[in-house]
């Protein structure tokens, strides 16, 4: 017969009286239960001496407690205690392994119902499988949840030789018990939660390359993690209880944030500012600063990040991106400048070929700008953030080729004295742009072809092949499937190169550009504002601009030169001889380069390599030029 006893039927004034030694040593298990408590730091170093001090108390030969498993949803045995007058070695090995779910057995309908239940007849139904009751002749037993507030935790549960009539005595003295084991086992649970917490905190700021400090309100260090070593050089050992002045000395913003702690509620403060090293050496730091409230004090936790060598890449990159800029601001492929629609149309094509990984050939006339477009179409791609390299074709003697492409390691022939990378090596991952590469020698366009390919190259002397992943774009003034069919160059490569084909539009194709240009160009040149007249801009509209962009940026840089005031006259811009210009439709696209050319030669004197220069041409191109003039 089971009996369950509400707490409301139990009252320590009961009517029933009860024996004062037994009750003097029930009161002195109950303070031996609470010391228990108090000094286990753990519910497994507990339970015995609990579930002793219970048994031997109120006349119980064995004690188990039970925990509820929240994750699999069963009664688990924690502990099992039993006098030694019961031999119970074979039930306490089978239970310690039972796992009993909600309402089964006498632990399972005590986490069920909430609520104890006492047994004057036990049997093996209330613990399944176990066969106590008839092997050692168990007859009474009593089970009380072990609660928090309405939260069932677990159970304990105690069985006796007798038949035991229900106490409710021995009832509320074994709720009292439950209710302070209770109450411990939340606080373990909820001391464990910390410890996890700290541990995971402590491992993720051991394995943060950024240093965390906590910090009071009197700017002492109370907490400092692995990298602050790697950072200024102390351990944290160091570092505790020393002043946050020791890495950060005196600084104006950090001392106005300490004093502010506690004031009002802040949010997380983002500084900038100089650190010190152990050894002396000044640190660039980025530091942000949160504060939060503990019982007595307020605290701030910092993160601190040393951009140090960030900062002087940063310097170093800043310095060669406005090399570049200026470079690029007063060469022959300087910034877009485009308001004709021939022109924004191109534009926006090369805004599109940029995100992909197609092989590009830019065509179009000597000095219309091509290395331009191939700057854009990298700036706009994924591989921004890498290398542009620009190699022009025409201009490599054949027998540096494999050097100048693939590089070459020391001593590999007379003049190598140190290893170089080369173009391929350079720009991998990057952007290679090979300019002029219809000028390309027949027999060099093989070795070419093979590392585009197979994006493998072998450094001249090297006996290692090196894989390279360049971004190929192409560039070049002549009609390359015209030279396919002339076999001057090798189809094989032109289908391995070209897969978008951008066509740069003369300068006199794109007009409404021209004016926009030059104004441009006057600007990068002089160190005030000029301006052109009106006069000036009709002759730059009218003029035919064989030398394309090159030629517009050449003239106007002469034109700032000899300008007299603010204004530019036309009188002031140095166009050929009149007898030498040639309307545009009145002369075909050859004709125009080959006067420009020889007139640019005639100017130089006959001097080669001053022409080429002033044409933005290589050398060996002009020559070839001129040969076929002839």
């Amino acid at each position: 017969m089971k009996s369950e006893l509400k707490q409301t039927d139990v009252s320590v004034g009961g009517s029933r009286s009860v024996n004062a030694e037994l009750l003097s040593k029930r009161m002195a298990a109950q303070l031996a239960i609470s010391q228990v408590l108090s000094q286990a730091s753990t519910l497994h170093e507990a339970t015995p001496k609990l579930l002793r001090e219970v048994a031997e108390a109120l006349g119980w030969e064995m004690g188990i407690l039970w925990r509820v498993d929240e994750e699999d949803q069963v009664m688990v045995c924690e502990e099992v205690w039993c006098s030694s007058a019961l031999k119970a070695d074979e039930f306490v090995s089978k239970i310690r392994n039972i796992r009993l779910p909600r309402a089964k057995g006498l632990p399972g309908q005590v986490w069920a119902s909430g609520e104890p239940i006492w047994v004057e007849h036990y049997a093996d139904e209330d613990i399944p499988g176990t066969f106590i009751a008839p092997k050692e002749n168990i007859r009474g037993a009593a089970c009380i949840p072990i609660k928090l507030g309405n939260q069932v935790l677990g159970a304990m549960e105690f069985v006796s030789r007798d038949i035991r009539q229900p106490d409710p005595h021995v009832q509320e003295m074994m709720a009292i018990i439950a209710t302070e084991i209770g109450l411990f086992m939340e606080r373990l649970r909820a001391q464990e939660a910390l410890n996890a917490s700290e541990a995971r905190y402590r491992l993720l700021a051991d394995t943060s390359i950024d240093v965390l400090v906590t910090i009071d309100e009197r700017g002492d260090i109370l907490f400092a993690n692995q990298a602050a070593e790697q950072v200024f050089g102390y351990s944290a050992a160091e570092l505790l209880g020393k002043k946050m002045s020791l890495l950060i000395p005196d600084h104006p913003q950090y001392k106005n944030l300490v004093s502010k702690l506690g004031s009002k509620p802040s949010p997380v403060k983002y500084l900038q500012l100089v650190g010190l090293h152990k050894s002396g050496k000044s640190l660039d730091l980025e530091v942000s600063f949160s504060e939060y409230r503990g019982r007595e004090k307020i605290y701030a936790t910092g993160i601190i990040r040393d951009v140090t060598d960030q900062k002087r890449i940063q310097i170093e990159l800043d310095e060669k991106e406005r090399k570049l800029q200026s470079v690029l601001a007063s060469g022959p492929n300087g910034q877009i400048v485009a308001e004709a629609p021939a022109m924004l149309g191109l534009l926006e094509r090369v805004k599109k070929a940029a995100a992909s990984y197609a092989g590009i050939l830019i065509q179009g006339e000597t000095g219309s700008g091509k290395e331009c477009i191939a700057l854009s179409l990298h700036r706009q791609s994924p591989r921004a953030d890498k290398a542009f390299v620009a190699r022009n074709c025409s201009a490599i003697p054949a027998g540096l080729f494999e050097s100048e492409m693939f590089g070459h390691k020391k001593g590999s022939f007379t003049g190598a004295d140190r290893d170089r990378k080369g173009a391929f090596m350079e720009a991998d991952g990057g952007t290679l742009f090979l300019d002029e590469i219809g000028d390309l020698e027949y027999g060099l366009q093989t070795k070419l072809l093979r590392a585009i390919q197979e994006k493998i190259i072998r450094p001249v002397g090297s006996d290692k092949d090196i894989s390279v992943d360049p971004r190929i774009i192409c560039a070049t003034n002549k009609d390359l499937r015209e030279a396919c069919k002339t076999n001057e160059f090798r189809e094989d490569l032109y289908y391995r190169l070209v897969t978008v084909v951008l066509v740069v539009p003369p300068l006199r194709e794109r007009r409404e550009d021209i004016i926009p240009l030059a104004r441009h160009f006057v600007g990068l040149a002089s160190k005030w504002s000029r301006t052109l007249t009106p006069e000036a801009e009709n002759r730059l509209r009218s003029y035919a601009w064989p030398g394309n962009v090159r030629e517009l940026r050449s003239l106007m840089e002469q034109a700032v030169i000899f300008a007299a005031g603010t204004e530019i006259r036309v009188d002031e811009l140095n166009f050929p001889a009149s007898d030498e210009q040639i309307e545009e439709d009145t002369q075909t696209l050859s004709d125009v380069e080959r006067r420009h050319i020889l007139r640019v030669l005639k100017n130089c004197n006959g001097n080669r390599t001053d022409a080429a220069k002033a044409l933005g041409l290589a050398r060996s191109t002009l020559v070839l030029k001129l040969k076929g003039y002839s």
